[in-house]
């Protein structure tokens, strides 16, 4: 299971709790805790399984230009009514409520501000609170050491465990595959937006399928027209025909 996904289920796990225990919106009142046991799971589970799903479709959607803050909220309202009918629904089998505008746009409300807060803090806080400190200076010298560049966006929102050395990226329907010196992942994004956000890291875009970081290829391949990169973990990924002086040059530089 991928961790993204893993962070999301004990989101939604400690959020049911939290629920259970405090009883908000009024099922404090309206249903005992034993109810409230099986409500909130339930309830969640409606909210959340389809405000994901059509948030991050609704993510890729959008023009990358987009602050994220801006976009999450974007995807969250528009994914909102989904989560919003269910649990209306949900509410009209155990607490009686009435099926009217005013009820779903209540609830439309709250799932949307739900999304919101969860998006938030998995796509936006979470990098920033999972940043690397800055190294602190050594006491017993007295030279300031050069501060060390900062990773590009790109990286910077990778999962920690990645790391920051960059091996390949691969598109796979919406999503990119990511492959580092630590192992592997895959983020809802678009190349283009990769690219944009990888600000002068060294590598490039080898085929309209496939970006590169130079340092991790081990050698090119020709086969008459056909021509492909060995990377120095052993995968071997198409070139494109006019990308191949491209890169032979950069690589001759690097």
């Amino acid at each position: 299971m991928r961790a993204g996904y893993r962070r999301k289920i004990l989101v939604v796990l400690v959020m049911t709790v939290v629920a259970v225990v405090t009883g908000p919106f009024g099922t404090f009142f309206d249903l005992t805790i034993l109810e409230r046991a099986y409500y909130w799971p339930v309830a969640l589970v409606f909210i959340t399984v389809p405000m994901i799903a059509l948030t991050e479709l609704t993510l890729y959607r959008l023009p990358g230009n987009l602050h994220p803050i801006l976009r999450i909220a974007v995807g969250a309202f528009i994914a909102g009514p989904i989560g919003a009918t269910a649990l209306l629904v949900l509410d009209t089998m155990v607490r009686h409520a009435e099926f009217t505008p005013y009820n779903l746009g209540f609830r439309w409300v709250f799932v949307t501000l739900i999304g919101f807060g969860v998006g938030v803090f998995e796509g936006y806080l979470r990098p920033m609170y999972h940043a690397a400190p800055e190294p602190k200076p050594d006491a017993d010298k007295t030279a300031p050491k050069p501060a060390e560049p900062e990773p590009p966006l790109f990286v910077r929102n990778l999962e920690p465990e990645l790391g920051t050395e960059l091996i390949s990226i691969t598109t796979q329907d919406h999503y990119l595959d990511v492959v580092t010196s630590n192992g592997a992942g895959r983020i809802l994004k678009r190349m283009s937006d990769a690219l944009a956000e990888l600000n002068g890291y060294p590598g490039m875009q080898i085929h309209r399928s496939h970006w590169v970081a130079l340092h991790a290829v081990e050698r090119v391949e020709k086969d008459g027209r056909k021509c492909q990169v060995v990377l120095k973990n052993g995968t071997t990924l198409p070139v494109s025909r006019p990308n191949v002086p491209v890169l032979t040059e950069a690589l001759e530089k690097r």
